[in-house]
């Protein structure tokens, strides 16, 4: 089943992530959305660090721990999701000498309250869904820090088998976050049909 999953989506980008980390690689996860989408699309693998902050909730320091965790380790990978990387943006302003590359992965806004029960209700955006409307790889080139955005599969796995050198930003323009509910919904409806 996960491995039939071909429609851009959130859910495809943490499986190709999981599964395109290099051998001897460090990997991150924040909070939210995107340790969910990991723990559910990812399959098991040998030869990557995992770490995760504080469960599945909380959008705080997710910067600040991914630095800190390359800053002892060769070459790390951060997943992080937008607000997530919104909200430690502070953490980048050191430009530390690691080697870290933090793919963003912006739906514009809270996509994991999209999956919820409170979807749909009035003033849902404004509470909930949160959209920021920014551009967090431009954020990311004005503190100095080589970034760039993508939008597709082909240009997700090229990323990943990039090398790690230094701080850098990968911005994965995912579907929006209605879309993106959507599509999560379909699988689990398929998975539990069977």
């Amino acid at each position: 089943m996960v491995a039939d999953i071909s429609t851009w989506s959130e859910q495809l980008i943490a499986r190709e992530i999981a599964a395109g980390v290099p051998a001897g690689t460090s990997l991150f996860i924040s909070s939210s959305r995107p340790i969910r989408d990991l723990e559910g699309f990812a399959v098991a693998r040998d030869g990557v660090e995992t770490f995760a902050n504080r469960g599945l909730a909380g959008i705080d320091g997710n910067i600040s721990t991914a630095l800190g965790i390359a800053s002892q380790r060769k070459k790390t990978i951060a997943m992080l999701g937008d607000l997530g990387f919104l909200h430690d943006l502070t953490g980048l302003i050191h430009k530390e000498d690691i080697n870290l590359k933090i793919f963003v992965i912006n739906n514009d806004g809270g996509g994991i309250f999209s999956t919820l029960s409170q979807r749909g209700v009035d003033g849902f955006e404004e509470v909930f869904g949160t959209p920021h409307g920014l551009d967090p790889a431009a954020i990311a080139t004005s503190m100095g820090i080589n970034s760039k955005t993508i939008d597709s599969q082909a240009q997700l796995m090229k990323e990943l088998y990039e090398p790690v050198k230094g701080i850098s930003v990968v911005v994965v323009n995912a579907p929006n976050r209605e879309v993106g509910a959507d599509l999560l919904k379909g699988i689990y409806t398929s998975v539990s049909s069977m």
